[in-house]
């Protein structure tokens, strides 16, 4: 079983939003190049939020309770 990680940090196939309007990071589609988040991590060029140094930022902070139901399981609740 292949895991993928989205630019958000969180495994794709645990999020909500997954093939409910995110259809993930790792394939080439439209709605990925609409995301804030794909677009932060990309200009950042780091493979996903948790490895970048401003995490957790206020874009995640705002995003996390809606986001996805196990973002409290990331490193945000770590800090």
């Amino acid at each position: 079983m292949v895991v993928t990680i989205g630019k958000c940090g969180i495994a794709c196939g645990l999020c909500k939003n997954f093939n409910n309007g995110c259809s993930g990071c790792e394939i080439e589609n439209i709605s990925k190049h609409s995301c804030i988040i794909f677009n932060c991590a990309e200009n950042k060029n780091i493979e996903h939020c948790l490895k970048c140094n401003d995490y957790p930022c206020n874009l995640m902070r705002g995003l996390s309770k809606a986001y996805c139901p196990v973002f409290p399981l990331t490193k945000l609740n770590l800090q």
